[in-house]
């Protein structure tokens, strides 16, 4: 039961971490969203949707390697097709078509 309540307790902090972190990267306040959605990431660090919001962040402050690592991470994750879609096109703009 104990395992139960820490768990949903880590969910609503990493949910109340993403609505912070939103609301500064809507006001492109990034470093701001940056340490939310770190924060975010370790109290639920299975959530694909997290690791692309971290991701996006990244971006907006010039971290292309730390962005793909991200993006990387939320594909390995299940989760929503949304999310591992969006990683992929990231990926691919980030680091390019793979030459054969």
């Amino acid at each position: 039961m104990n395992e139960c309540d820490d768990a949903m307790e880590r969910s609503l902090e990493a949910a109340k971490n993403v609505d912070v972190g939103d609301y500064n990267f809507e006001k492109k306040a990034y470093k701001g969203a940056l340490l939310r959605y770190q924060d975010a990431v370790d109290e639920k660090p299975g959530d694909a949707a997290i690791h692309v919001r971290l991701a996006r962040v990244f971006e907006k402050l010039d971290q292309i390697p730390q962005a793909i690592e991200q993006y990387k991470a939320a594909q390995k994750l299940a989760g929503s097709k949304k999310w591992s879609d969006e990683a992929g096109a990231a990926l691919l703009r980030l680091q390019g078509t793979p030459r054969l």
